[in-house]
């Protein structure tokens, strides 16, 4: 019984041992010259071990101009028809390998990209044509010519392995669309809306929803950006752009000018930052891909931990969508940090790629939420002021407490502040001798048909109201230039032709003032200023208009010339 129960033991022993044994060991030899077969005697700097087959070896190499010889050994037998595959995945520019399958003679590799083997997207497929005989050993020679993080060795199945490729690619290109909707969801809002908040989004989306699919090795299949998907320096062109119209989306979206001004000038900097070292890459090219990429992921380092900080700052004080940008941006940009520590040798995070991919899905579909509510509130004040019951009982224009109210919630928080828009004061010259002449009913005539005139050089956007007696308050969103084309363009429709009602023929002309809003300016000291530049207008004689300049507390006029 005793002697039975021992050779039980030992059959399961024996059973186990090789599903126990090592399944594949990798050892990296250090070599003095760039040898071009496999050194003999030299010293190992470095041996890793994989115990089962399915196992990845994954390890990181310092950059070294004379490359890396790694030696492969395994102490499992596999048979040529078992259909196993070397796979190795790891940066670009490793290039062509060199390498002596198991039995066999030299060959060399290209990568997925470059020519190689179909099956993978990205890497290098090593096939062993003779198996994997007992007491076999295998050469792999790989360049040195970049820092190489995230360097992964393993065996696999062609099943396996085109299972694994096929869904990637699934899943890449469902976030790549829906990414590229939500973008072009976003200029369509801009073109009805004219902020750079939706346009700003709209591009971030469509560069981050580009460099994932360059970083996944997608765009090597698709028509158009084939050609480009051999080029490192397209990926990180379109990274280091989504990292600058993010900053300039988080500006706005978090109301920093006016929260906190100073930190918004941090963001710039870093902003700028990044353009500098964009056009080092365009400059250089090829001379920067040794070092170009770590000043980039440094400063995505850098601005990923201050950007989070900032915003739970923002939504303390107050910022009406910062809980949107937390909730959409904090798991996108931790990915984004662990992809960059992985890239810089900090960490091993091979589930970064595939996180920040689906990440940036969630992020992209929660901060188009924000932004839609916040174009759909947009919409409703601009509605409900051209549809408000309140309207001048003479003209049917808005009244003037119309117009402030709509002032006041574009300048109050959660409205992103909107573009920069103009308030245009117009004051009908001499209308109080024209009422005493032809009696009031002409000049109430008159007021209905000046309004008619203005109307027909406004834009459809723009909203107009009688402020009080022959005063009319115009709304613009538009910039500086605009509105003063706008402004002398009405004073010329007065100036061109006059006005006949009732066998009269009346020629009179308008003062304007004109003021451009200011970021974090309120209403009340918007209209001190416009009110001050039509007062400027008026004492300059008629058919005159005055700007008021921004400086600082000062507020100054200047008259535009006739």
């Amino acid at each position: 019984m005793r002697i039975g129960l021992w050779a039980l033991l030992i059959a399961l022993a024996c059973a186990c041992l090789p599903a126990n044994a090592q399944s594949l060991k990798v050892e990296v030899l250090l070599t003095d010259t760039d040898l071009q077969a496999p050194p003999v005697g030299a010293p190992v700097i470095k041996r890793l071990v994989a115990e089962r087959p399915d196992e990845v070896i994954r390890f990181s190499l310092p950059r070294r101009d004379a490359g890396y010889w790694l030696r492969l050994t395994s102490q499992r037998a596999i048979a040529p028809h078992e259909g196993q595959l070397l796979v190795l995945r790891g940066p670009r520019a490793m290039g062509p390998l060199l390498y002596y399958p198991p039995g066999a003679g030299a060959r060399e590799v290209e990568d997925a990209e470059h020519g190689g083997v179909p099956l993978m997207r990205r890497g290098w497929v090593l096939a062993l044509p003779n198996g994997w005989p007992p007491s076999s050993v295998a050469y792999l020679r790989i360049k040195g010519r970049a820092a190489m993080s995230e360097i992964r060795l393993s065996f696999a199945s062609i099943p396996d392995l085109a299972r694994q490729e096929r869904g990637d690619a699934r899943f890449m290109a469902a976030a790549f669309t829906a990414m590229m909707l939500m973008a072009v969801a976003m200029v369509g809002v801009w073109v009805a809306f004219r902020d750079f908040v939706y346009l700003g989004y709209g591009a971030y989306l469509a560069c981050i929803a580009t460099y994932l699919l360059f970083l996944s090795g997608d765009a090597s299949e698709m028509w158009g950006l084939a050609g480009l998907a051999s080029e490192p320096a397209i990926g990180w062109a379109l990274a280091t752009l989504a990292t600058i119209f993010q900053l300039g989306f988080s500006l706005r979206f978090l109301d920093l000018p006016r929260l906190m001004p100073r930190v918004t000038w941090v963001l710039r900097l870093i902003q700028w930052a990044n353009m500098f070292w964009l056009l080092v890459l365009v400059v250089l090219r090829e001379q920067s891909y040794g070092w170009w990429y770590i000043g980039g992921n440094a400063l995505l380092l850098l601005g990923v931990p201050l950007m989070l900080v900032i915003a739970v700052i923002a939504w303390r004080r107050g910022a009406p969508y910062a809980g949107y940008y937390l909730l959409g941006w904090t798991p996108m940009l931790v990915f984004a940090a662990a992809l960059a520590a992985n890239t810089l040798g900090l960490q091993d995070a091979e589930w970064a790629e595939r996180g920040l991919a689906l990440t940036a899905v969630l992020e992209s579909a929660v901060l188009a939420l924000a932004l839609s509510q916040h174009a759909a509130n947009r919409h409703r004040i601009l509605l409900l002021a051209r549809q408000s019951v309140e309207r001048d009982p003479l003209t049917g224009a808005l009244n003037a407490q119309v117009l402030e109210q709509m002032l006041e919630a574009w300048s109050s928080p959660g409205s992103l502040n909107v573009n920069n828009y103009g308030l245009l004061l117009v004051d009908l010259d001499g209308f109080g001798e024209i009422n005493a002449r032809y009696g009031r009913a002409v000049g109430d005539a008159l007021l209905q048909q000046a309004l008619s005139r203005m109307r027909g050089v406004l834009r459809p956007d723009d909203t107009i109201a009688r402020m009080e007696g022959d005063c009319f308050g115009i709304v613009s969103e538009c910039e500086r230039v605009e509105c003063e084309l706008l402004a002398r363009r009405i004073a010329d429709t007065f100036a061109r032709r006059p006005f006949r009602i009732d066998s009269h023929e009346i020629t009179i002309s308008v003062s304007i003032g004109l003021a451009m809003s200011q970021r974090g300016e309120s209403v009340p000291q918007l209209f001190d200023r416009v009110g001050q530049a039509l007062r400027n207008a008026i004492s300059a004689g008629r058919n005159a208009v005055s700007v008021a300049q921004n400086s600082g507390r000062d507020v100054a006029t200047a008259l535009l010339p006739d």
